[in-house]
């Protein structure tokens, strides 16, 4: 869905969110996903909206915080603007690609994974930061350096993490069992 470059936070959360969740699951039942509850906090410059989304399949979107959120995305509102505009493609897919984290086990993994992961990613020599703490543990931590287009690529399976790292496209810093982990929640 095509976003506007002018869109504002409480635009983006209350009007584009829901109809974009309505386009990736249309309307579809995602079987073994009864009982869920995903939770993600996206804070923004301070300005912080939550989604709640019940068995796949019903989306409520929070102005402001939701207790313990299984996943709270901080970024600028400069870097949000241009993620949701598509002028950092990659920086936030895994993020915002409900359909492809519709699933039991990356709902089971998202659950059991503690921790943050801190985003560096190069943007034509601009760096671009992005913070993602899982279930309210702010350690282990960690942090990914790599570029915008290879972070798209990892963060939707197209390029391996252990590849990418070989490669030196992946720069990873911090906790690495941690590190580690997280490739259980990439598509």
């Amino acid at each position: 869905m095509e976003v506007k470059d002018d869109v504002t936070v409480k635009e983006y959360f209350e009007q584009y969110v829901p109809k974009m969740f309505e386009e990736q699951l249309a309307g579809k039942a995602v079987p073994d996903m009864e009982g869920t509850l995903f939770t993600v906090l996206f804070d923004v410059d301070g300005q912080v909206y939550s989604l709640k989304v019940t068995d796949a399949k019903s989306l409520e979107v929070v102005e402001g915080a939701v207790d313990e959120p299984m996943i709270k995305v901080t970024l600028s509102e400069d870097v949000w603007r241009r993620a949701v505009t598509g002028k950092l493609s990659g920086a936030m897919d895994m993020f915002t690609d409900m359909g492809t984290m519709a699933n039991r086990r990356s709902y089971n993994n998202l659950q059991n994974t503690k921790g943050t992961m801190n985003l560096s990613l190069d943007a034509g020599g601009e760096t671009v930061e992005i913070s993602v703490c899982f279930n309210g543990a702010e350690s282990p931590a960690c942090t990914f350096k790599a570029s915008v287009e290879d972070w798209g690529k990892i963060s939707t399976g197209q390029l391996a993490g252990p590849m990418a790292f070989m490669q030196g496209k992946l720069k990873i810093e911090g906790d690495m069992p941690f590190a580690m982990s997280l490739s259980n929640l990439m598509a």
